[in-house]
């Protein structure tokens, strides 16, 4: 598992224990998760980058499918199989992130830092989580199943469903606006 999700220190600058945590979906109290943590996550998660929120926000739509968790993916799929799963950068859709939270979701995955008002918004809201970019094949064998829901026509941006197991993650940003990226709010 450290191979593909490097150390890194807490928010405060301490070094942290490497102790990966299981962790199933839906997260029942994020307030817990601490910026830092290792995690493998299990559950479902609705899949989606910029094209699909703007179809989504823009539709009758009121809930993301899944577990209240996010991916922000544009997969690769042949013959049905995902076969990476790379994180998009997560700062593209931080216009959404209100949104988002406002339709229940209280887990956000992606890739790399969030804009300060990005994160301003997430603080005391939910938590976001980063997963190791340039690993979409390993992303992709945690991949147990996976669903068009909506907006096929988008192709690798469709509104998808995932069914992840032992999915690794590390808490970006915490409840509190701690973040591994020594900025907080």
């Amino acid at each position: 598992m450290r191979r593909f999700l490097p150390y890194r220190a807490d928010a405060q600058g301490d070094e942290k224990n490497s102790e990966v945590k299981k962790l199933l979906l839906p997260a029942q109290h994020p307030e817990k998760l601490k910026a830092g943590d290792f995690f493998l996550l299990t559950g479902a998660l609705a899949v989606a980058r910029d094209r699909t929120l703007e179809f989504f926000f823009n539709s009758r739509e009121k809930s993301f499918p899944g577990d209240a968790a996010i991916f922000y993916c544009g997969p690769i799929i042949r013959d049905g199989r995902v076969v990476s799963a790379g994180p998009t950068t997560s700062s593209r859709m931080d216009w959404a992130i209100d949104k988002i939270l406002s339709s229940g979701v209280n887990v956000i995955i992606g890739k790399g830092r969030l804009s300060s008002p990005g994160s301003k918004i997430l603080k005391k809201r939910g938590v976001y989580f980063e997963t190791p970019g340039g690993a979409g094949a390993l992303l992709a064998s945690r991949v147990i199943s996976c669903r068009t829901v909506s907006y096929a026509v988008l192709g690798a941006q469709a509104l998808r469903l995932f069914e992840v197991k032992d999915f690794p993650v590390i808490v970006s940003q915490d409840y509190e606006g701690r973040t591994i990226w020594r900025q907080t709010l």
